[in-house]
């Protein structure tokens, strides 16, 4: 009798937990340096992200999405959800956004200044979110878990985050970091610099991104710089297409001499996981791991 009291008891008391979680007000700053206040926890949440539409089905969050962009194409569940234009700001349907009633618009603070002004004009709350680097994701998500009532599913996530980053860290051992090119476009010639999830996904990955001392993010680039640093690998995007082969490679003048065309060291990497600032970021660290150091 007394279990059954007790086991009533701590059921009470975590009904109450969640009630008084649930109006406590929630005071953040987003990426843009605006104080954003949430007096009850968003139902109603709209991404204009490819990245947080993952973070939110990722947390356990997904229930409060009901709207998201054309992009929005991962997890697979994210086509069941209303489409509310494209990822730039020009292309996003404003009138749906309203239809849709949403307590929250996650924004990009790079893409959508133009929707974050008349979304104030309209009396819709916005959150702009744009990380940067590896470790502003792990705040994001853990941002976004915390005014979306999941706290414990934001932690879990970053933690499982952090154990794929261990794993493919620790593939490498003690052998030397391969250089290696990065090529975006072919025409033109674009790889990536610092200061990009590409860079600090090689990098954690256990290459060397040849072009990691270039300020510029998207540099374009001669054929005779890649030629004269000599890159161990040469990896692009799934979405690159075929250029990205060896043979298509040894044709361009001079790149036969180089040693990833040499040794065929020349591989294709999901380019979402890589190019969204999402949990699968990880991922994409494990995958490039794991095709400079498998053998």
């Amino acid at each position: 009798m007394k279990k059954i009291q007790y086991l009533f008891l701590v059921c009470i008391l975590c009904a109450l937990r969640a009630v008084l979680y649930a109006q406590t007000p929630i005071n953040t700053i987003d990426v843009l340096g605006r104080r954003v206040s949430f007096s009850a926890i968003p139902q109603r949440i709209i991404s204009l992200s490819p990245g947080v539409t993952e973070i939110l089905f990722a947390i356990g969050a997904e229930a409060q999405v009901v709207g998201v962009t054309e992009y929005c194409n991962y997890p697979p569940e994210t086509a069941n959800r209303t489409k509310v234009g494209g990822f730039s700001g020009i292309t996003v349907n404003v009138e749906q956004i309203v239809v849709l009633k949403p307590d929250l618009v996650i924004v990009s603070g790079e893409m959508h200044e133009r929707i974050i002004a008349l979304l104030d004009e309209l009396g819709i709350k916005s959150f702009a979110v744009e990380p940067s680097t590896f470790a502003q994701v792990y705040t994001t998500i853990e941002t976004i878990g915390r005014f979306t009532g999941h706290e414990s599913g934001a932690a879990s996530v970053v933690a499982a985050m952090r154990a794929k980053i261990t794993r493919a860290q620790a593939q490498r051992g003690n052998r030397e970091r391969p250089g290696v090119f990065w090529e975006l476009t072919d025409d033109p010639l674009m790889s990536t610099g610092g200061g990009t999830f590409i860079n600090e996904a090689i990098s954690l990955a256990g290459g060397r991104n040849i072009f990691e001392d270039l300020s510029e993010r998207w540099p374009i680039v001669s054929t005779e710089q890649v030629l004269l640093r000599r890159p161990a690998w040469i990896l692009a995007g799934d979405d690159h297409g075929v250029v990205i082969d060896p043979q298509a490679l040894a044709r361009r003048p001079g790149w036969s001499a180089l040693p990833a065309v040499r040794d065929k060291h020349v591989a294709l990497v999901n380019a979402d996981m890589l190019y969204r600032y999402g949990p699968r970021l990880a991922d994409a660290v494990l995958a490039i791991s794991n095709i400079l150091f498998a053998n």
